[in-house]
């Protein structure tokens, strides 16, 4: 009988054990770190397994959570969304000062492009649908849409309209390249036309 002692399995560099995630908040976690992915890399980088990779966690875990890539899309452009309406602090679905907001919103834009655009539905919105604001098949309030409500849309719905399309066409603007005291002037002459 052969009694050499067996080597031990060493761990090559740079190769670390797949740690469990187990500390119970891997929903917001899985939202934080998606809008980092696309902040960094667009809207396009944003897959279930390279999400599941980065977490340390199965891609299996993140479809019971999302149900599939649409719905992780849409959870994170959701998620993206909220946090635009706290940058451009809209409180209780109403901004504290209209021209104050609608900067903060565009300056959003101009500073986290790649987020807007995924809010926007850039690359997946159903094309030819009626209903917009759609990420696959899940319905997701359109940045547009959630502007209007915060401008009173139940109130003076074609004021609020009009706001929304002319404050969000500008955010896509600046992201396409407008420059900041072009959108600035646009954004003052949208704001003082009269409405009505």
């Amino acid at each position: 009988m052969d009694t050499t002692p067996l080597p031990q399995p060493t761990v090559a560099d740079g190769w670390t054990r797949k740690r469990r995630y187990h500390h119970g908040n891997l929903a917001p976690s899985a939202l934080a770190r998606g809008r980092q992915i696309v902040a960094l890399l667009g809207p396009c980088a944003l897959s279930l397994r390279g999400l599941a990779r980065d977490l340390g966690v199965t891609a299996t875990s993140l479809v019971r959570l999302f149900g599939n890539l649409a719905g992780m899309r849409a959870a994170v452009a959701e998620s993206a969304l909220e946090l635009l309406l706290v940058e451009a602090r809209v409180v209780g679905g109403q901004p504290v000062a209209l021209q104050q907001a609608a900067g903060r919103w565009v300056a959003f834009a101009a500073t986290h492009a790649n987020l807007y655009r995924l809010v926007s539905g850039e690359g997946w919105h159903a094309p030819g649908s009626a209903v917009r604001g759609l990420h696959g098949m899940l319905t997701v309030a359109s940045p547009r849409r959630a502007l209007e409500t915060a401008l009173g849309a139940r109130r003076d719905p074609d004021r609020a309209t009009y706001l929304a399309s002319a404050i969000h066409g500008l955010a896509l603007a600046r992201i396409d390249g407008l420059t900041g005291p072009d959108t600035e002037r646009a954004l003052a002459r949208a704001l003082r036309v009269p409405h009505g």
